[in-house]
Parts: structure tokens; C-alpha cells; sequence
């Protein structure tokens, strides 16, 4: 009788281990999440340029580069610059830049890849505070979890991942750093740049570029349906007027410039620039699936250098 009891006991020590681990197991959650919902909290306060929030935003995304491993590109992560508000008032802004070295023996003539995002968004306005969960919370924490997926799996090429300032105010912080870039703009191969990626309320995410450049459809097609998101081609025409993103993120100074580009992101929703953009709208099934689309689209692009050169393609 004694051994049954110790028998008995064991095997109920044991589903009680197993089931407090399924439990802890289904309350973590992802740090993808994590920053996006720290990113569009009230502390953040909205991230409007040259704010408070904006400042908390900066040293949270700091304090995860450092996390991850990504190093400065130079001597330290911030490039200050100046710009002009919509009603003239001057303004400090703040891009965030890290860096990591590619694998590639000789990469110091290769191409090199930047994978950007912009952190801010539009603040407070009559006490109302515009989160900007998906605009764009979503594409910054996306940077960072393929920072985090390039540190232990690293890449042929050179990569800057970029987190810009003030995209709200007519991109701002592209415009700046493609004035006074810390890498040379003819090195770079490929900006993939994400901007509102987490309401795909249709499972639907966009690549646009591929009118300018085809060649990147045929590359990325075939990550269409991972994980259930629908990968679609499109909004990069020049006769869709508005529907033409071309222009309308942080890839647009570097394609004015002759960089290539590959863009993506969701069709605009009822809380695109309202106070609803919270985190809690986000549908992490959808979200989840996106950033590891993009994650493996990262590396398909970075072996792609190896053999094209994307701006022949043009």
C-alpha cells in the first residue's frame, strides 16, 4: 500500500507540473505583444514628435536594441535632426539606428539591407490620446523581433534597422536621414519598410513596390498563406492616386533617391488616425502570422542580394 501511495502521489505530482506549465505557457506572450501594447500605452501618450511620450517611446526602444544585442551604427543610437511642423514651428526629431554585420566574409563592398519602421504617431489632441497601436507600434515592434531573429540566425548582408521619427509630419525623419545618412545610400540593396501591419481585418497584407520592381513579386509569392495571412500585391501605381502608396511612408525619400523598396502594410481601417487604434484591437492570430511572414521575407531578400542587383531592376 505504500508504494501505490508514493505511485499515486508521483503521478499526481506530475499532472499538477503539467498542468501549471500549460498554464504559464498560454499566459506568456509573445514580446512582439509586449511591445506593441508598451509602445501604444498611456504612458507613451500617443509618441507625438518632440514630446514626453516620444521620449519614453525612444528609451524603451533603445533599452530593447540593447536586449536583442544590435549595436549603434555609430557612437550611439540616436540621430538628432530639425524639421518643420505643418504650421511652421520648428521641431527636434529623433531616427533610431542599429546595426549588425552580415556573415558574408567580404561585406565591406556588398550590399546592405535596411528593414525600417517610424515609431511616432500623432500624440494628444483635445485630451484625447491616439495610440497608434497599428499606426505604427505594429511595424516597430516587427523591426525589433527580426533583430532579435537575425542575432541568432545572422544574415549574409549588412543590415540598419531604422526606426524613424516624425513620419507624420511629411516623413520627417527619412527625409533627414536620407540627407545626412550615416551609410551610403548607394550601398543599400533593399529598404523593406512596415508601417500599420497588425488590422488586416480581411487577413489581407500588401506589398507594394512590385509595379516599380516585379522581380520581388516572383521572390515573395510564395510566402502567400503563412500562417493564414494573405499576401497581396498592389497600391503602387501611379494612375491610383491616393491608392498609391508609393509616397506615403518612410520608403519614399529612399526611392525618390534610387532605392529600391518593398512596403508593407494593411489597407486603412475605421481607426486609422483615431483614438481607437488600441492595442486590444489587434488580432495576434493575424499580427503573429504577419511578423513572421516578414521575418522570413527578410531573409529571402538578404539571399536574394547575393545574386541581384535590385537597382538593375529598376
Amino acid at each position: 500500500m505504500p508504494d501505490l501511495r508514493k505511485s499515486l502521489l508521483r503521478c499526481l505530482f506530475f499532472s499538477l507540473l503539467l498542468a501549471v506549465g500549460t498554464s504559464l505557457a498560454e499566459e506568456v506572450k509573445p514580446q512582439v505583444l509586449i511591445d506593441v501594447q508598451r509602445l501604444a500605452s498611456e504612458e507613451m501618450a500617443g509618441r507625438a514628435s518632440d514630446t514626453v511620450g516620444n521620449a519614453h517611446a525612444r528609451d524603451y526602444i533603445i533599452e530593447r536594441l540593447k536586449q536583442i544585442g544590435v549595436a549603434p551604427c555609430g557612437t550611439e543610437f540616436v540621430q538628432g535632426f530639425t524639421f518643420q511642423t505643418r504650421q511652421g514651428a520648428s521641431k527636434t526629431g529623433h531616427n533610431i539606428l542599429a546595426c549588425r554585420t552580415g556573415s558574408l566574409k567580404d561585406h565591406s563592398s556588398a550590399a546592405r539591407m535596411v528593414i525600417s519602421a517610424h515609431y511616432d504617431h500623432l500624440g494628444v489632441r483635445d485630451g484625447k490620446i491616439y495610440y497608434g497601436a497599428d499606426d505604427n507600434a505594429s511595424g516597430v515592434a516587427a523591426v525589433l523581433a527580426i533583430a532579435g531573429a537575425m542575432q541568432k540566425n545572422p544574415p549574409a548582408h549588412d543590415v540598419m534597422f531604422i526606426l524613424f521619427d516624425a513620419e507624420e509630419v511629411n516623413l520627417g525623419g527619412s527625409r533627414a536621414y536620407t540627407v545626412q545618412a550615416v551609410a551610403d545610400l548607394a550601398r543599400i540593396g533593399m529598404v523593406m519598410n512596415f508601417d500599420m501591419i497588425a488590422r488586416g481585418d480581411k487577413g489581407e497584407l500588401y506589398a507594394s513596390g512590385t509595379h516599380q520592381l516585379p522581380v520581388l513579386k516572383t521572390l515573395l509569392a510564395p510566402l502567400d498563406g503563412n500562417q493564414g495571412v494573405k499576401l497581396m500585391f498592389g497600391h503602387d501605381r501611379p494612375e491610383q492616386g491616393t491608392d498609391d502608396w508609393t509616397k506615403q511612408s518612410d520608403h519614399y525619400p529612399f526611392f525618390a533617391a534610387g532605392v529600391p523598396h518593398i512596403y508593407f502594410g494593411v489597407e486603412d481601417h475605421v481607426d486609422y488616425h483615431q483614438p481607437g487604434d488600441t492595442a486590444d484591437k489587434i488580432n495576434p492570430q493575424f499580427y503573429l502570422g504577419t511578423v513572421d511572414l516578414l521575418s522570413k521575407a527578410s531573409y529571402l531578400l538578404d539571399q536574394a542580394l547575393l545574386t541581384i542587383n535590385f537597382r538593375n531592376k529598376q
